[in-house]
């Protein structure tokens, strides 16, 4: 019986964690002045598993990354990459899809990798809709020092798909 209720609950663990993660990453890049700039970033940026589309843009000044379905990537390792590059990552607008829990009278966003506390501000009537459980999230990470990335990050929604 101990094992009938083991192996529930790692197939429902399991289901969860390949829902739970980034799924569109539009980031802004600092520091790219010149077309080979932004061509090596992409190529740098397409050597990363788990990323279905590519694309470096240097007059908006931000990589816009499709992730695939299933992927195990994080922001942070987009940002390091970025970093590892030549550039900083600033500011990222985001896709999630994650395990929204109710934490000291807010929320975060948790994929398994990452933890995306929701901040209140202009979306405060998007925050009042917002329930716990499995939900998927369209919005602003603010930027962090790229020598600060830890993994949890505060985000703006902008939607609630």
């Amino acid at each position: 019986m101990k094992k009938v209720v083991l192996i529930m609950i790692m197939a429902v663990l399991g289901t969860f964690s390949s829902n739970a993660q980034i799924q569109k990453v539009d980031q802004e890049v600092f520091g790219m002045d010149c077309a080979p700039c932004a061509y090596g970033l992409e190529r740098g940026l397409k050597k990363m598993d788990g990323l279905q589309n590519v694309r470096v843009s240097l007059n908006d000044g931000k990589a816009y990354l499709e992730l695939s379905k299933n992927n195990s990537l994080s922001l942070r390792q987009i940002q390091e990459e970025v970093k590892k590059n030549g550039f900083s990552a600033k500011q990222a607008e985001v896709v999630i899809e994650g395990k929204l829990i109710n934490k000291n009278s807010g929320y975060e966003l948790e994929t398994g990798t990452e933890t995306y506390s929701i901040v209140t501000g202009a979306s405060d009537d998007l925050n009042s809709k917002l329930k716990a459980g499995t939900v998927k999230l369209k919005g602003i990470v603010q930027d962090e020092e790229d020598g600060n990335l830890s993994g949890h990050w505060k985000i703006k929604l902008t939607e609630i798909l």
